[in-house]
């Protein structure tokens, strides 16, 4: 049987992009968002494709979701979770709502979608893959609920290493990528210097082609027009 991935918030920016190399890299491949008609059309440019709606902030999509893919595969052996949003603002300005939000995303999201497929996943000795941030080891202003939420995955992320040694789990801290995120737009004038989505895709194709033997932990990423930041 062909290896299974699942990808979170796979209907466009780095998701589709993610999905895609799985699929080149002969993976089968399960695709969740909350957009359902362009995870059709992504599902029909895939060999084999499958997808199923999927809010990682709500315990009932997880649930259902974790159901369909396995009753369709079976199997997984690698996980990405990429699904997450951003809200930026001052830290007076952030509502609770705001803040619960993020984490409910960002953090309890990729914590509920390995929890969900950690069976299947350490019977096949898998790949985890967090899409974290080159922020998630600093801050700035207006980015306070975001870069905590990243910190906070960053440890999840160790965390679950060291509980499932078998597994292979990789923290991918990507800057300043061209895509949809906090509501920008792919191309929008200022965003020259970005980061093209297929590039981040690139070290994603790394990690999936080393010897089983082998672990790759971390990857920061960034274009080299952005500031290096630490």
């Amino acid at each position: 049987m062909d290896r299974v991935a699942v990808v979170t918030g796979a209907s466009r920016g780095l998701g589709a992009t993610f999905a895609r190399v799985l699929a080149q890299e002969g993976f089968a491949v399960a695709l969740g968002a909350r957009d359902g008609a362009a995870l059709g059309r992504l599902a029909a440019e895939l060999p084999g494709a499958f997808a199923h709606p999927l809010d990682v902030g709500d315990p009932g999509s997880v649930a259902a979701f974790r159901q369909a893919v396995l009753g369709r595969f079976g199997r997984i052996d690698a996980l990405v979770n990429n699904a997450g949003l951003g809200i930026f603002k001052r830290l007076e300005e952030l509502s609770w709502e705001d803040w619960e939000r993020t984490f409910r995303v960002n953090v309890f999201g990729a914590w509920a979608l390995t929890a969900a497929f950690l069976p299947q996943l350490k019977e096949s000795r898998g790949l985890v893959l967090m899409v974290s941030s080159d922020v998630s080891t600093r801050t700035f202003p207006n980015g306070g609920s975001y870069t905590a939420s990243k910190f906070a995955l960053r440890a999840l992320t160790r965390t679950v290493q060291q509980e499932n040694p078998e597994l292979r789990v990789l923290e991918l801290r990507p800057g300043a990528v061209d895509t949809w995120f906090a509501g920008s737009t792919p191309g929008a004038p200022g965003k020259d210097w970005f980061l093209q989505p297929e590039v981040v895709g690139e070290a994603v194709r790394f990690a999936l082609r080393l010897p089983p033997g082998a672990r790759v932990e971390e990857i920061v990423l960034r274009s080299a027009a952005q500031t290096p930041e630490f």
